[in-house]
Parts: C-alpha cells; sequence; structure tokens
C-alpha cells in the first residue's frame, strides 16, 4: 500500500474521532470519482495543531474534510477529494482551539483519478479572515443538549431560514427548509452525537452540538 494511502487511512480515523466534538458543521458530498490529495499545512510558519481541520469547497459545496495530524514535524492532511472532472476548489480552515473556520485566499485544480501530493496551505494571520458564514453566538440557541423526542430552536432576533442535522461522521441526517415551528421531532435519530447548524436569513449559520439519547 503507497504511503499516501495509508495517511488517508489514518487521517479518516482521525477525523471521524474529532468529529464528534468538531463544530465546523461540515457535510462533505460524495462523488464515483476522485482526487487522491495530501497537504502540509503551517500557521503563521508553524505546523497546524492536531484536531484542526481541512475542508476543500467547490462552488460552496463540500467535497473532502480532512483532520489536521503531526508527523515527523510536519502538519499533514489527508484525505479524497470528490469531484468528477476537474473544477477550482477554494479551502477552510477550521480551528479546534478558537472554534472558528477561516476562508483561506488559495484556490486549487481538482485532478480526478489522479494525486495532488503534499499541496503547501499556509496560513498567515494577516492573511487569512473569518468565515462570514459562520457565527458563534447567543443569539441562536438549540437546547436541551441532551435529547430524547425534541430539540428546540431559540432565536432572539435573527430569522430562521434552514435547520440542518449532521451526525458525528458528517453526514446530514435532516434537513428542514421551512422552519414552521421552533421544536423539532428527532425521536428517530438513533442515540449519539449530533450537531444542528442553524441558517438565518441574513446568511449567518450557527452550529450547536447535541446528544440524542
Amino acid at each position: 500500500m503507497k504511503v499516501y494511502y495509508k495517511l488517508i487511512l489514518f487521517s479518516t480515523l482521525l477525523t471521524f474521532a474529532f468529529n464528534a466534538i468538531a463544530g465546523h458543521g461540515w457535510s462533505r458530498v460524495n462523488y464515483t470519482n476522485s482526487t487522491i490529495f495530501t497537504g502540509v499545512v503551517t500557521v503563521n510558519g508553524a505546523p497546524a495543531a492536531n484536531g484542526d481541520v481541512i475542508g476543500i469547497f467547490v462552488n460552496g459545496e463540500c467535497r473532502m474534510i480532512s483532520t489536521v495530524f503531526n508527523q515527523d514535524g510536519k502538519a499533514y492532511v489527508s484525505a479524497v477529494l470528490h469531484g468528477e472532472k476537474v473544477e477550482t476548489a477554494t479551502i477552510k480552515y477550521w480551528s479546534l482551539k478558537e472554534n472558528k473556520i477561516y476562508d483561506i485566499d488559495t484556490t486549487i485544480e481538482t485532478s480526478p483519478s489522479n494525486e495532488i501530493l503534499e499541496l503547501p496551505i499556509n496560513l498567515k494571520s494577516g492573511e487569512v479572515t473569518e468565515s462570514k458564514l459562520t457565527e458563534t453566538t447567543n443569539e441562536i440557541g438549540v437546547y436541551p443538549t441532551n435529547a430524547r423526542s425534541f430539540i428546540n430552536i431559540r432565536s432572539s432576533s435573527k430569522e430562521v431560514k434552514s435547520v440542518k442535522i449532521i451526525d458525528n461522521i458528517g453526514n446530514t441526517v435532516t434537513i428542514i427548509n421551512e422552519l414552521e415551528s421552533n421544536r423539532i421531532d428527532v425521536s428517530t435519530l438513533s442515540s449519539g452525537i449530533y450537531f444542528v447548524s442553524v441558517l438565518t436569513k441574513d446568511g449567518l449559520v450557527t452550529t450547536k452540538k447535541i446528544i440524542k439519547n
């Protein structure tokens, strides 16, 4: 097995583990073809921290999620980048410590059925901006955090456009595009950790973690 495939397997296991506590709220879309991708991630010239996450997007659609892991003094991400044709992709970075998403002013060309290996992903504090689509705010609340049958969405001043419920491996299990009630039935969900992503009509996204009992 090539070393890069071993890295992908290792990174996938880490991603599953960290997604249980992650707050980025991304949900990857799968395609029948993909690019083998590895990247070397630095923040202000130093290796990125274990548990930070890189997401790669095409036209706003998430095509890859990979958790940073450190090996031999470098920080890597490694996964498959989904997509069936050559496309221009952008990169986002989620900081575990800050629980914030940052947009990176870097684009790449996908290469289906081929490889992109050890792409430098360099973040500098003066060049990275917090994503305008992500906000951690007390204006949006999701409760109870330990739920059996229902969860409630609280919005003090913003009008909710849609709600998405994502499981702990990044799969979207529920989408409600027109929220008719602040109460959402979660009784049919399996027990486990989920992330509730609330999109307001002014374009802000707030993601909250719940545990379904």
